[in-house]
């Protein structure tokens, strides 16, 4: 809940930024229950979109682009404001330029006495291609003019990267540049990893409706131990123990869960599980960004092995990728750390198996 106060508080501000952390981070969750929650306030439209499921098509022509953006909106418009859905279907035809999209973005806002706000989920799938950061350069200039031109509230992109960061096309014919269409994004400091006190109260909640017993207070420590409050990892944990460690406890498939206890002993064994686990697509990831970057593979090596007190420099090419990918976190001396244990160990385990 804090996490979420904290972001609402940026959006009622009028922010617009991006939310960028590595993959199962927790982003897409994040933004379904800020919709759901700005939503219930009845004092905002919500059109929270993603690009992850638009074909690759849409990038590659202006008027495509442009009625398919329109389109969008209308259909995630349905299920708040059919007459704002219908006026925007409506205006999908002859929406063929950013010029004309820019125009129906302000004439969107005028439709409604609430706040427009727009998410935009795995802005990563288009973030090279130049329609893109002539969208994103259209929607800054509205920004900068929004006193006297209408636009949305709040915008905010989520996704693996930084996309003030990106180095991204301006022009087709010139270098990589950075982004300077999204130079107006605030900064986005909110922590999401889960702290200890963030996980006792799911574990409490999970104790009342499955009956089952533990120290939750003492878990979510030993969880967070093992996982430094990674989203995904947390979970996975509790997974294997709710589903694979507490049915068999007894050496026979148990019905019902009540009156067991989760114990320092399956917490173990989960971790133990999970450094086993195949068919795993975050530890597919992880190896993968490792075999694609030998500078980081290199470095990971390092650190798990030589014990290399590298400095946690936001200058350094190598440290900053280690980190947009989750494997990197910074130790309380300013040292370069692996981000949890369950990597670390991971990782070690994959690199001594090369050698042999």
């Amino acid at each position: 809940s804090k996490k979420l106060g904290r972001v609402i508080k940026l959006i009622e501000k009028r922010k617009y930024f991006t939310i960028n952390r590595p993959r199962q981070y927790g982003k897409t969750t994040l933004l379904d229950i800020l919709s759901k929650t700005l939503r219930a306030t009845n004092e905002y439209v919500v059109f929270n979109i993603s690009f992850g499921g638009i074909g690759d098509a849409i990038f590659n022509d202006e008027a495509v682009f442009s009625e398919g953006f329109v389109n969008v909106l209308a259909t995630y418009a349905k299920h708040q404001i059919p007459e704002l859905a219908a006026w925007l279907q409506a205006a999908v035809k002859g929406t063929t330029s950013l010029d004309l999209l820019s125009e129906v973005i302000t004439k969107l806002v005028t439709q409604t006495d609430k706040k427009v706000v727009l998410f935009i989920d795995e802005v990563d799938k288009s973030s090279n291609n130049q329609l893109f950061v002539s969208f994103l350069a259209m929607l800054r200039e509205k920004y900068l003019i929004r006193d006297s031109v209408k636009t949305f509230h709040s915008i905010v992109l989520a996704g693996l990267h930084d996309v003030k960061s990106l180095k991204l096309k301006l022009r087709p014919n010139e270098e990589q540049k950075y982004n300077s269409p999204w130079n107006i994004a605030a900064d986005f400091k909110v922590d999401m990893n889960l702290q200890p006190s963030e996980i006792k109260p799911m574990l409490d909640e999970y104790c009342q409706d499955s009956g089952v017993k533990m120290d939750t207070e003492w878990m979510a420590n030993r969880l967070f131990y093992f996982t430094s409050g990674y989203p995904y990892l947390v979970s996975k944990l509790c997974k294997i123990i709710d589903e694979d460690i507490l049915p068999t406890k007894n050496g026979e498939a148990e019905t019902s869960k009540i009156g067991q206890e989760w114990t320092e002993e399956d917490l173990n064994q989960a971790f133990a599980l999970i450094l086993k686990e195949s068919n795993n697509a975050n530890f597919d990831t992880l190896m993968n960004n490792l075999e694609h970057y030998p500078a980081l593979y290199k470095l990971v090596f390092s650190v798990i092995f030589d014990g290399e007190a590298k400095a946690f420099s936001g200058d350094d090419p190598t440290v900053n990728l280690g980190v947009l990918h989750g494997i990197f976190a910074e130790s309380a001396s300013g040292h370069v750390m692996i981000q949890n244990r369950i990597y670390r160990e991971r990782i070690a385990n994959m690199m001594v198996s090369v050698w042999h």
